[in-house]
């Protein structure tokens, strides 16, 4: 049942993926994994308070688990939630040094809260780890939130595009 989940999670078929998730921790209420795809069918689904209260249960199930924390960092940066996300992705980081998805993440929270030079320094980290998948979030992030956000600072907006230009020229 897992592997189910699992599979139309990765297949972004959010509510089946809900459903079949509900019923496997309906089964096993103490399994962190359990909780934890349960938290991502549904954050595929939008549903971002259910899916932080899920990787939350996993948590306290599997303190130590990077992975929930990881997953959690984006609930919370979907809610806005920016400080906290940096707390969870910093946490990460420590934990998982070579993780440039968690590094670069860390990165547009930062970005978010209007910390450039933290900011800066994690794109770095995370494009010397992964340069394609840092990108590919960086632009992501630049297209999604900062080009049309009004409450961006012009500093943050700035920096991000700055980022992404010098990456490109030196691709």
């Amino acid at each position: 049942m897992v592997a189910k989940a699992e599979e139309l999670t990765e297949q972004k078929k959010g509510p089946e993926a809900v459903a079949e998730a509900t019923e496997l921790a309906e089964l096993d209420p103490k399994d962190a994994i359990v909780w934890f795809v349960k938290g991502k069918a549904h954050y595929i689904d939008g549903q971002f308070d259910e899916s932080l209260a899920c990787f939350s249960k996993a948590a306290e199930i599997d303190r130590e688990n990077a992975q929930v924390w990881h997953m959690m960092g984006y609930a919370l940066i979907s809610l806005d939630r920016v400080a906290e996300a940096e707390q969870a992705l910093e946490y990460v980081k420590a934990v998982q040094p070579e993780n440039a998805e968690a590094t670069c993440a860390l990165g547009i929270c930062q970005a978010m809260a209007g910390k450039q030079k933290e900011a800066r320094g994690n794109f770095e980290l995370a494009l010397a780890m992964n340069k394609p998948l840092a990108i590919a979030m960086m632009e992501h992030f630049n297209e999604k939130f900062v080009s049309i956000s009004r409450e961006t600072a012009p500093g943050t907006k700035a920096m991000i595009e700055r980022t992404l230009e010098t990456v490109k020229l030196i691709r």
